[in-house]
This record gives C-alpha cells, structure tokens and sequence, in this order.
C-alpha cells in the first residue's frame, strides 16, 4: 500500500524521511564508529536540499555576472561603431576606445575571477553532496543500483557525479568540458579585449602594422595563459584535498 497521509497525496521529502526515521532503519546503521541515529534521514535530507539551494544560488549569480559582462561588451562595441560611423575611424575614436575597453576589460576580468571561484565552490558542494549520499547507502545499501551519483568524495567520484566520462581511471581530466565551460570562454573574450587593447595603444602610438599585431598577439597570449592557469589552479586543489569516502580500486 502507497505511503500517504490522511489527504490522500503522498507525502514530501521531508515527512518521507521522517518516517524512515521513525521506523528505525538509520538508528541501526553505524557511520564511522558512531550510530547514526533514529532522526538521520531527516537531517540528511535537510542538509541536501541546503546544498542544492546555494547552488542554484552561485549558477545564478555566474549567469548574472557572465551576462552583464557581455552586455557592457556589447554596448561599448555599439557605441564605437556608432562613432566610427558618424565621424569615421580617427585619433578620437582610438581615443575613445582606450578609454571605454580598458573599463570592459577589468569586469571581464573580475567576471572571469568570479566565475572561476563559484566553479570551485560548486565542486566543494558536490564532494558535500557526495558525503550525503554515502551515508544514504549506509542507512539503505539496497539503493545502490539505483544511484547515478557518486557516493565517493574524490576526482573519480566527483566526475561520476558530474556525469561526464572518466579518463583512464584519473577523474576530473575531461579537457573538451574544461575547455568548453564559461570561464575558459569568458577567459578567450578578455584575452581577445586585451589584444584589442594593445593593438590600438601601439598604433596610436606610431608603430609599424606588422609590430602591432606582433604586440597583440603577444598580449593575447599572455592573458589568456594568466586567466587559464588561475582557472586550472582551481580544480587542481581538488586532487590535493584528502577524501572521506574515497573511491574504491575498480569502483566507480
């Protein structure tokens, strides 16, 4: 018979895990020497839906950042062509560009920092939310079939839970999705603004074409290596971290 309450509709998450709880199912399941006691499902699920909340709450903040970046981009490009347009591509435009991409450049560049650091955030709560479900499996081992996720708080099982395809054994090493995600695009838009940057600095200056572009190159190159490596420094301190519930040789 169908577990429901005296409405007729089943019960949440939360009166769900109370009930579990109630019925003694976690009371008898130990957890690192110490029983987990007979209130364990509820507090768990608490503590998930916590966890799924800040998330939510960091993607939307680095989808409000990434798209007020683009936006400002965006109207500074209008407007220059709108200059360019009316007055033709002088000394005052070029003017009028070293003043408003510089600006552009420093939020793509605190976006990027940003970004980069609620990437490292959302690992931390996925190793949290990994921990969670390592001890579900403690309190209902007959689950395990049935989870998708990874109940493991390392590389392998964060890449498990990120659902993407481990490489060799070795975890989170998947470089089209690290290449592909927001922060390394957000990186190539800053590395292409400072290249910009520095091509119309060199020019107004008086340099020759060819050692313009030879300097934006060069500054193009530099920051996108700068940006890149802050990037690949944030998911390196995962492989530095020590795991509770490591994944075992030849699990998943």
């Amino acid at each position: 018979m169908d577990a429901t309450d005296n409405t007729g509709k089943a019960p949440g998450p939360g009166l769900a895990a109370a009930a579990a709880a109630k019925a003694g199912t976690a009371a008898s399941t130990p957890a690192g020497g110490h029983p987990l006691g007979p209130d364990a499902v509820a507090i768990l699920a608490t503590e998930h839906w916590s966890l799924i909340g800040h998330r939510s709450l960091l993607w939307n903040e680095a989808y409000s950042r990434t798209t007020i970046f683009l936006g400002a981009l965006s109207a500074a490009i209008v407007a220059l062509a709108l200059v360019v347009n009316a007055t033709g591509f002088g000394p005052r435009t070029t003017t009028l560009a070293l003043v408003l991409l510089p600006v552009v450049l420093f939020l793509g560049i605190a976006t990027h920092i940003r970004v980069v650091e609620i990437n490292q955030a959302e690992i931390q709560l996925m190793l949290a939310m990994n921990r969670l479900r390592n001890a579900y499996l403690r309190i209902a081992p007959a689950l395990e079939p049935y989870f998708s996720t990874s109940p493991h708080d390392d590389e392998r099982g964060v890449t498990a839970s990120y659902l993407l395809v481990s490489v060799n054994g070795r975890g989170l090493r998947p470089w089209g999705h690290f290449l592909s995600n927001t922060a390394t695009v957000i990186a190539t838009v800053d590395a292409a603004l400072a290249a910009a940057i520095a091509v119309l600095a060199v020019l107004k200056a008086g340099a020759a074409t060819a050692v313009a572009v030879a300097v934006g190159a060069a500054a193009f190159l530099a920051v996108w290596t700068a940006l890149f490596l802050q990037q690949r420094r944030s998911v390196s301190a995962l492989s530095r971290s020590k795991p509770r519930f490591p994944t075992p040789p030849g699990g998943s």
